[in-house]
């Protein structure tokens, strides 16, 4: 933090200590106060920061500065500046397919375009204990280099996990987890199926709801497509999503 960072601390805390002072307004005075309380809290913490940087060994000291919030901000947007670059490079050079999709209830829309899948097929491998040994899957992932329209929301990833995958064929999800829920087959989550807006999970990002009350929940597997109609639910709202993406070619077992 340079002189003119201190500086400004020092009017903030006047102008705040004025504030507490001669005003006549409750709500502005308990505000007041706790702009004072802020700034002597980011007084002392950088007083202390600042006595470790020039007190310290040269090893320890280039630590605390590394530790700074700035810092540490700095290279959290450099990492993810890194991760966008990366995400973008192996879009550009991934097979495409067909995204037929609709949403309907707290969004509507369509969606029909050609998009970067990936399918994945997953071993679920060897039992952990004497339960029902571990599902396999099949994963199939769409994705898009920017959020792309879909009607009142956008797109920017979708991914169909199918649990207890055997080959192709319909896949009730709701009864799916109620076998796993009972110790039928084994227990599985739903958070590798998703519908996201944006790059990064928020509050907007949809999960299947397997609850039964949303109806059924179904994938339907064929010859290089997958087929769904799904109740989702995010922290906003609840939609249905339907649709068919199609690729190529199947994954090899």
């Amino acid at each position: 933090m340079g002189w003119k960072d201190i500086a400004k601390l020092g009017k903030d805390w006047a102008e705040a200590k004025k504030t507490e002072l001669l005003t006549t307004d409750n709500q502005r005075r308990e505000q007041a106060r706790g702009d004072l309380e802020d700034v002597e809290r980011a007084s002392q913490t950088e007083a202390v920061t600042s006595f470790l940087e020039h007190a310290l060994p040269e090893e320890w000291s280039r630590r605390v500065t590394a530790a700074r919030p700035e810092n540490v901000a700095a290279r959290a947007e450099a990492a993810d500046a890194a991760a966008a670059t990366e995400r973008r490079e192996r879009l550009a050079m991934q097979a495409t397919g067909l995204v037929r999709l609709s949403i309907s209830g707290g969004e509507q829309g369509e969606l029909d375009l050609a998009l970067p899948v990936s399918v994945e097929e997953r071993d679920g491998g060897e039992p952990y204990d004497d339960g029902p040994p571990p599902l396999d899957w099949l994963v199939v992932r769409v994705e898009s280099a920017e959020p792309v329209g879909f009607g009142t929301t956008t797109l920017t990833e979708l991914s169909l996990a199918v649990p207890a995958y055997t080959g192709p064929g319909r896949y009730d999800l709701v009864d799916l987890m109620r076998r796993g829920e009972a110790g039928e087959i084994g227990w599985w989550e739903v958070l590798d199926t998703y519908l996201a807006r944006d790059a990064e999970a928020d509050d907007c990002t949809w999960y299947p709801d397997l609850s039964g009350a949303a109806g059924a929940a179904w994938v339907e597997v064929g010859d290089g497509e997958i087929t769904l109609d799904l109740p989702l639910q995010s922290a906003v709202c609840a939609v249905r999503l339907r649709g068919t993406v199609r690729w190529e070619d199947q994954p090899a077992s």
